[in-house]
């Protein structure tokens, strides 16, 4: 199978906290660089900001080897931004190797995922709570919310993507291997969308129930990156192999690009899936969350690509339109993560080097002013070149000041850190 995951070592760029960089204008902030120790190695974005503006995240590795949750609070004065470990994983039944971000309920509860740990080392994995003190001053409550079976297992293993929460306060999330169906390449389950149900309030334990079980073709295999709704409770995800598309994975062998699907709830509780679009052999499977603009398109990285895909008739696939295709050079490499959109239709995302030639970078694409025309790069920081580059990795945000925030992987050199660009 095409691998769906990947850690690249590297070697940290010369960059130092507190001291502006820039780039086609925009200005970088490094806000925090990781020791490896217990404060954590290798953060994993997207960043979660809260409305005072402090960050949360987490690190793959550090703490006690297999990752923590931190907190980064802004200076009262000054520029130096403060971590706190909110919690550290025991390598264990608590989780470990946390690989997506976090995402907030309305009480202030953080809830993730971890790719390893649980019930297994390292291909079952946990959705995870952690609460906010109720003193001030006082340690967060941690709880696991499900152990995922494995990956031969039903239910799933090696949870991966941002979760999402639905009104009720229910979750949601992909796993890249499990379910019911074996794959044709792989000798195991091509992967899940899974539900977490809310306990009622009198009390009891979240419940997991499996939406859709992939099967390799024509719906594809791996899901990757999570999923997102629409506003009618639909949702959209992409899968890093199978449908229909052919590519050649690095053995040699034949196998599916990928998919990009919708799942639809029916009135008698199941979903139904549906393939929107099959990737090919040019564009490759997405492994980044998509992000729906405000006209109905969804928008995407893949491969080399930034692209959107644009609704058909009834029945009819969707349409894939590049926006933005990256070359060895300054504009970077491989797209790094998904897009984030802003209210001028302008794209945010990074940007990964796959060679000595290749940049990393965050990048701002900006559609064209005529209809027609080419969407527009810019370069907002330019993180180092090819095997002297920090890698950025997930999503950028915004926060309410308009700058982005993001977080570079660790690298032969360092550990990671977290950076601000105001565009």
């Amino acid at each position: 199978m095409k691998v769906c995951l990947f850690l690249v070592a590297l070697i940290t760029p010369m960059l130092v906290p507190g001291v502006a960089g820039t780039q086609a204008g925009a200005t970088t902030t490094i806000l925090y660089r990781f020791t490896g120790g217990s404060d954590g190695r290798n953060p994993v974005g997207p960043l979660l900001i809260d409305g005072a503006g402090n960050l949360y995240g987490v690190a793959q590795y550090g703490g006690a080897g297999c990752g923590l949750i931190f907190e980064l609070s802004p200076p009262t004065q000054g520029t130096v931004w403060t971590e706190s470990v909110l919690y550290t994983f025991g390598c264990g039944g608590d989780g470990a190797y946390p690989s997506a971000g976090l995402v907030f309920d309305a009480a202030g509860n953080l809830y993730g995922t971890t790719s390893g740990g649980g019930l297994c080392t390292f291909s079952c994995g946990v959705v995870f709570q952690l609460s906010p003190p109720a003193i001030g001053g006082g340690a967060w409550v941690y709880t696991v919310l499900h152990r995922f079976g494995g990956a031969d297992r039903p239910d799933g293993g090696q949870p991966n993507g941002n979760l999402i929460l639905d009104p009720a306060g229910n979750l949601y999330g992909t796993a890249a291997f499990g379910g019911e169906f074996v794959c044709s390449i792989d000798p195991g389950p091509c992967g899940v969308v899974f539900e977490l149900k809310l306990p009622a309030p009198s009390g009891g334990v979240w419940t997991e129930k499996v939406l859709y079980s992939f099967s390799d073709v024509p719906d594809g295999a791996y899901p990757a990156g999570g999923v997102i709704f629409d506003g009618k409770g639909n949702l959209y995800g992409n899968t890093s192999s199978g449908g229909t598309g052919l590519c050649t994975d690095g053995e040699g062998l034949t196998i599916g690009c990928g998919t990009a699907f919708q799942l639809s709830p029916t009135t008698t509780g199941s979903w139904t899936e549906k393939v929107l679009y099959n990737f090919g052999p040019v564009e490759d499977g997405p492994g980044a969350r998509f992000t729906f603009g405000r006209d109905g398109f969804l928008y995407g990285t893949a491969a080399y690509d930034v692209f959107r895909l644009i609704p058909a008739a009834s029945g009819s696939l969707w349409r894939h339109q590049v926006l933005h295709r990256f070359t060895e050079g300054i504009s970077g490499t491989i797209p790094s993560s998904g897009v984030t959109i802003d209210q001028n239709r302008d794209l945010y995302g990074t940007s990964a080097s796959s060679g000595l030639s290749g940049f990393s970078t965050a990048f701002q694409l900006s559609p064209p002013s005529t209809k027609g025309g080419r969407w527009s790069l810019t370069t907002l920081r330019r993180f180092g070149t090819g095997f002297d580059s920090n890698q950025p990795r997930g999503d950028l945000i915004r926060g309410k000041d308009g700058a982005l925030y993001g977080a570079t992987s660790a690298n032969a050199g360092g550990n990671g850190f977290v950076f601000r660009i105001v565009p």
